[in-house]
């Protein structure tokens, strides 16, 4: 992004020093009042068609922009809604092996049984 900034600068920086060298040029030349003004027109007509051509052209650009990041944001959206689909059935993809994993948590010491003993329970329990 830090090329198309740097990129428009350049073209908007082009723009902007030739319509100031076309104007002073002009001022500056020994014409008619009625050409130095028809010559100020024509130069400032050029340099609204350049800055619609510009104009055009970020516009292309931004959209491009815009479909790529949203396509981009789609695919990541995508991928963790499968993660997360792999992960919620990966601890019992199947009804046989939720009730196994349901006898054997019952089977397992609860944190005020493991205290009795003596030990320190699992803090993930």
């Amino acid at each position: 992004m830090s090329k198309n900034t740097s990129t428009s600068g350049i073209v908007v920086g082009a723009l902007v020093g030739g319509a100031v060298g076309a104007i002073t040029a002009l001022l500056f030349a020994p014409k008619s009042g009625q050409q130095l003004r028809s010559d100020i027109g024509n130069g400032l007509e050029s340099i609204g068609l350049c800055a619609k051509e510009l104009a055009t052209s970020v516009s292309t650009h931004t959209k491009e922009l815009v479909t790529s990041v949203s396509e981009q944001a789609k695919d990541s959206a995508q991928a963790a809604v499968e993660g997360v689909k792999a992960d919620v059935n990966s601890m019992a993809p199947t009804e046989e092996d939720m009730v196994k994993l349901g006898k054997e948590m019952d089977q397992m010491p609860t944190n005020s049984e493991v205290e009795s003993k003596g030990r320190t329970p699992d803090p993930a329990q």
